[in-house]
This record gives C-alpha cells, structure tokens and sequence, in this order.
C-alpha cells in the first residue's frame, strides 16, 4: 500500500498561505501591531510540515514471513511482527453528543492512517472495517476498549517468565 503523509496538504496550505500573507503584510504600510512573527514562523512550520510530509510511504504486509515492513523514500524505516499492526475503528463525539466514527490502520511504528474518515453509520463502518481487517488478514479492534466485536488473528508469543516457572525440582539448561 502506498500513500502520503496526510500533513502533506496541510504544510503546503500553511506555507503557501504565510507566505503569500507575508509579501502582502511586507508591502503594505505597517500598523499598529507588528505581525511579521507569524508570518515568519507560520512559512517555516509549513515548509517543515511539507519536508516531513512529502516522501511516500509504502506499507508491505508480508503473510508469509508474518511481518510488515515501512519504507520511507524507499528505506526500511520500521518492520514487525503481524500482531503489532491493526485495523481499528474509532469514535469522536460532537458537541452535541453524536458519535462519528473512522477507519484507521496503526500499529508499532507506524503512522495513523485514515482509511475511512468521520461517519455516522457505525454499521456501515464496522462491516468495512472488518472486511478490510479479514482480507488484509490483520486484527480488527472496535472503538470501545472493551467489546465482544474485536476480532484477534495475531496474538503476540507467549514468553516464559523464569521467576513465576514452577518446575519438578530441577532445573533443564
């Protein structure tokens, strides 16, 4: 899967709109109040936003090994295991107290990505949600932490803790 950086659009609407603001504000006659601060800082966290934001990212989910890779401008920036790595549902509330809910994929270095963004429909949601989870064959999560619908393909290993090992008496090497 390859995909931007969704900061992309907004560093370049940041920094072409500081800039813009500040060759008109430069231009014209000074004020009472001097804004050249803004206009300064608002171009440089933009153009920062645009540098971040602007290499695409591939995200390769390997099957066969069990893993899935990040590469940034064609770099491994991140691999894992599969269990680290999920489709999740997610909910925000308005002020009046609908809930609207979002796709996202996430997982252990990996940057939130918005598969499907802000809709009222939670049944609709959950259905793509855990198709997109069974074809992708990743784990699905529901927006409550504590739900009967979460679905766990990967589970992570189980490690031996060697103080709580109870053992006949003797200890294997």
């Amino acid at each position: 899967m390859e995909y931007y950086k969704d900061t992309l659009w907004k560093g370049t609407l940041i920094f072409l709109i500081c800039v813009l603001g500040g060759v008109f504000y430069f231009k014209s006659e000074k004020v009472f109040q001097d804004y050249s601060g803004f206009f300064v800082y608002g171009t440089l966290v933009g153009f920062w936003l645009l540098l971040s934001s602007m290499h695409k990212r591939h995200l390769v989910i390997n099957h066969v090994q069990g893993c899935y890779q990040i590469y940034i401008k064609r770099r491994l920036w991140e691999e894992g295991p599969l269990h680290q790595i999920y489709v999740r549902l997610t909910a925000q509330t308005d002020a009046y107290g609908k809930c609207f809910y979002s796709l996202i994929i996430n997982g252990h270095g990996l940057e939130v990505l918005v598969l499907a963004n802000l809709s009222d429909k939670y049944e609709h949601m959950e259905f793509l949600g855990r198709r997109i989870a069974r074809k992708l064959k990743l784990n699905y999560f529901d927006y409550l932490d504590v739900s009967t619908r979460h679905v766990i393909r990967h589970r992570p290993p189980l490690e031996r803790d060697e103080e709580l090992q109870v053992w006949g008496g003797a200890v294997p090497q």
